[in-house]
């Protein structure tokens, strides 16, 4: 259903959201708004940001949306950038109803980037930067060649996503071993020598490690400690990390960020009291937000699921969630969600807030492939404790493997030398062969990662020329 308006309607139904969600208690930051072609929404969709550097990956990613949003099969209502105004992308085409419904989801997102405490080490001023970088990348692809720099930031890309997920959190340095005297020492003179002695070793060989700690920040390393990198190369890797660093937020907080979004979007399209035909395409278009995704999380219906619960337990919570929650009870049930927004992230969210209940609600279950068949699946389990268990873990690793380098300089050669955690998710072999021949291009020598299948231990083996290996004895 399309409409025909302008941006003097644009801008009184702004005003009008702007008033609804400070009714509710939401101080919303300026958001600007850009009223823009499908082919310009679908760019910056495929990009992550609008005016971000060329890249073939993007232009294969605009082409699979763009056709299918021409087709009827997917549409792009909007995009929102975390800035400072917040900028958000409209789609026109989009009828009066839907850009209504748009502007008081943004508002949502708006309060959730200036108030969630994940977002403070977000780059605000981001896109001045991001257009920037991508002169300085079209210029090196005009000096080296366009194949060459692209392959470079192919290698950079598919090694971004391992650099430290939780920004809030800032490794401690280790505090160096040092003997400390007892009032029994003169009793023990050998004892105390041998212990002295093996202190001093163990500093000494931790000083000669390089790095002397495990790094997990696998771009930045290379970045700083590459030998054979020139200068566009180093900035390069500094473009892919620091823009991948802006989307690590965004990543931890999703189903909380759109739950969110959705209660704003709810709560302030009830209160502007549409027309009965307006209102009807109004709760259409809601239902396709947070309807259930077969087969995976919706966030947006997860996260509207337990934001509404929060708000039940705040004001008509049973017995056993008085005893849980000492705020059961007290009301003010959009102040609660508040606090939570500003503190959780989805990983913390799914850990309190993911009760049989909210399995139920959210009509959530554990599954698995049908052998013979992976196009099929079955259900697993609709037991909570197993939901919690699946869909913490793919919130507080997004199934990324963690790796952190353990030797620059393996066997003397300068090498990388890579460990896997076996408790973290596995490490699918097609993968790290992959990302491994990628990564041994940037460091210009073999990279090792060693790994954990089953109950033997492997090595994966990559080389500046792209080759990989998998190895049964350490290399």
């Amino acid at each position: 259903m399309t409409s025909v308006y302008t941006a003097a309607d644009l801008q009184e139904i702004d005003e009008r959201c702007q008033e609804e969600v400070a009714s509710l208690g939401f101080e919303v930051p300026p958001v600007v708004y850009h009223l823009m072609r499908s082919s310009e929404i679908y760019d910056i969709a495929a990009r992550g940001l609008p005016g971000r550097y060329s890249s073939s990956r993007f232009g294969a990613i605009y082409s699979q949306q763009h056709e299918a949003y021409r087709m009827g099969r997917s549409r792009i209502y909007e995009l929102i950038v975390n800035t400072d105004p917040v900028n958000a992308y409209l789609l026109d085409g989009n009828s009066l109803v839907a850009q209504t419904l748009v502007m008081a989801h943004c508002a949502g997102h708006a309060w959730f980037f200036a108030s969630s405490r994940w977002f403070e080490p977000a780059d605000r001023a981001i896109l001045p930067r991001v257009r920037g970088a991508a002169e300085r990348m079209a210029g090196y692809m005009a000096e080296h060649g366009r194949d060459r720099v692209e392959d470079f930031v192919d290698a950079c890309e598919a090694i971004a996503i391992h650099q430290p997920q939780a920004q809030l959190v800032r490794r401690a340095e280790p505090a160096e071993e040092a003997y400390r005297p007892t009032p029994y020492d003169a009793l023990f003179p050998d004892e105390v020598e041998a212990e002295k002695i093996r202190i001093a070793d163990r500093r000494a060989e931790r000083r000669a490690r390089f790095p002397a700690e495990p790094e997990a920040d696998l771009l930045a390393f290379i970045e700083h400690h590459a030998r054979g990198l020139e200068d566009w190369q180093r900035d390069v890797i500094s473009i892919v990390r620091s823009e991948q660093a802006y989307f690590l937020p965004q990543m931890r907080t999703k189903i909380g960020n759109e739950g969110l979004a959705v209660l704003c979007h709810q709560e302030i399209c009830q209160r502007l009291h549409l027309p009965t035909d307006q209102y009807w395409e109004y709760e259409q278009l809601n239902a396709s937000v947070v309807q259930p995704h077969p087969g995976q999380v919706n966030p947006y219906h997860l996260g509207i699921v337990i934001l509404r619960e929060v708000m039940r337990i705040a004001t008509e919570p049973d017995e056993e969630e008085r005893e849980r929650w000492p705020w059961a009870g007290a009301g003010e049930p959009l102040e609660r969600v508040r606090s939570i927004c500003r503190d959780y992230d989805d990983e913390a969210l799914l850990r309190e807030f993911l009760t049989p209940k909210v399995c139920e609600l959210a009509r959530l279950y554990a599954f698995e492939h049908v052998q013979g068949d992976p196009r099929r699946i079955r259900v697993s389990s609709r037991e909570s404790e197993r939901i919690r268990e699946i869909l913490i873990r793919q919130h507080s690793t997004f199934e990324i493997p963690h790796i952190e380098i353990l030797d620059a300089d393996h066997g003397g050669h300068g090498e990388l030398y890579l460990r896997h955690s076996a408790d973290e998710p596995g490490l699918d072999g097609e993968y790290a062969r992959g990302t491994l021949g990628h990564m041994a291009t940037l460091w210009g020598r073999r990279v090792i990662v060693e790994t954990r299948r089953e109950d033997e231990t492997i090595w994966y083996v990559g080389d500046p020329d792209g080759t990989t290996e998998e190895c049964a004895a350490a290399p």
